[in-house]
């Protein structure tokens, strides 16, 4: 399950390549707007502007 995240309004998808998806869409119809996609072990996130991927990370040490 990945989260995508804008403002404060958080949608689930079922799967990486979905919720990739709606966060490019998102990000590309509002450019100034930073969309994020995450796990939902907040191991690995993505950032999204402009329709584009600015930033990912992905957590390998556990806590």
């Amino acid at each position: 399950m990945y989260e995508v995240i804008y403002g404060e309004d958080t949608v689930q998808h079922p799967t990486r390549a979905e919720a990739i998806t709606a966060a490019k869409e998102l990000s590309a119809e509002n450019a100034r707007g930073m969309i994020q996609v995450q796990d939902q072990d907040r191991r690995e996130r993505m950032t999204y502007q402009n329709g584009e991927l600015i930033s990912y990370d992905y957590e390998t040490r556990r806590s």
